[in-house]
């Protein structure tokens, strides 16, 4: 009996609570992310490696089959009866340079379709979940400082206009901060479906490219 999935969510509503509940669910999810860029970093790293090394076989292959044809020239002042060994060598040469061709092909299929849709994961959805949490931080910041600075206001009655502008200013903030955090949240949700996506695509890449 399978445990259900449960798909946590930051509901956009809870934003505009910010409550300690949806503070606290939002740290998971930060948690989650970050973790998520490590482990993608990771990642990417090892599967360098395996393109790396792909495409090494590629190039030693190469110089294999180029090394296999130079046995001809060297004409060895002992190379009597040679003939036999030099069509040997030419025929596996022929050989390896067509195992190379397979080989580099495969190099590069493994660049589109392993290493190349990770690092568009990583450039595109992991970023913009780190520009949009350094926005809504500022956004937050500012919005505490305006309250603040309201809070701290005298409350003689002469006050009134500049606690009219203060008032706006603790508004403008709070809507800035809104916005910031719809956008963050969502990006966060959406980033729980991409990382599915993202994980295993690279594999089926791999799959595909053997």
């Amino acid at each position: 009996n399978k445990m259900p999935v449960v798909h946590h969510k930051l509901l956009l509503e809870d934003a505009l609570q910010d409550s300690p509940q949806t503070r606290s669910l939002l740290s998971v999810f930060e948690e989650d992310s970050g973790n998520l860029t490590e482990y993608t970093n990771q990642l990417l790293q090892t599967l360098q490696r395996v393109f790396g090394a792909q495409s090494e076989m590629g190039l030693a292959t190469e110089q294999l089959s180029r090394q296999l044809l130079d046995y001809e020239k060297k004409n060895f002042a002992l190379g009597k009866g040679d003939e036999e060994v030099i069509t040997t060598l030419q025929s596996f040469a022929k050989t390896v340079g067509e195992l190379n061709s397979l080989h580099s092909g495969l190099a590069n299929q493994m660049a589109d379709g392993m290493v190349f849709p990770l690092i568009q994961f990583r450039e595109k959805d992991l970023t913009e979940i780190s520009t949009l949490k350094e926005i809504f931080g500022i956004a937050t910041d500012e919005h505490e400082a305006a309250m603040v600075k309201y809070s701290r206001l005298p409350k003689k009655k002469e006050n009134e206009k500049l606690k009219a502008d203060m008032m706006k200013e603790v508004a403008y903030t709070r809507r800035k901060q809104h916005q910031a955090s719809l956008q963050y949240y969502c990006a966060l949700n959406a980033l729980q479906y991409r990382k599915r996506v993202a994980m295993l695509e690279p594999m089926l890449g791999y799959t595909q490219a053997q």
